[in-house]
């Protein structure tokens, strides 16, 4: 019994309403890994808020001179003390379904990333 209600207190401080703790639209700028193949790059965003969640305009560059760009809608699934938790996938053509879980907190952007083909690491501080 006890432990049912502790597991009730931990759910009813986890937010769950599509509301970020701290705004996320912005520019945004760091760096992508790959954890497959240790490959590690620029990476940029432009972050829209949009709905219960954002779209990511993402754009950086791959074996230092080779750019990509592409756009991921990323819901918000929950709000706690450890930030504002978003999930998303999307379909690139050429490479698959990337899904994407990522937790934004203090201006600080994390992400990990998996694909068919590739997994690793999006980490992005806020410019404005």
């Amino acid at each position: 019994m006890l432990k049912r209600f502790g597991a009730m207190i931990v759910l009813a401080c986890v937010t769950v309403n599509g509301r970020a703790d701290e705004p996320l639209a912005g520019q945004w700028r760091g760096n992508w890994t790959s954890a497959d193949n240790g490959h590690t790059g620029p990476l940029n965003a432009r972050i829209d808020q949009q709905g219960s969640g954002v779209v990511v305009h993402f754009r950086g560059r791959f074996a230092k001179v080779v750019p990509f760009i592409y756009k991921s809608r990323l819901e918000v699934v929950a709000v706690d003390g450890n930030g504002t938790h978003l999930q998303g996938s999307q379909r690139l053509p050429l490479f698959g379904t990337f899904s994407t879980s990522a937790t934004v907190k203090d201006g600080q952007f994390y992400a990990v990333f998996n694909s068919a083909k590739d997994s690793g690491t999006f980490t992005m501080t806020r410019v404005r």
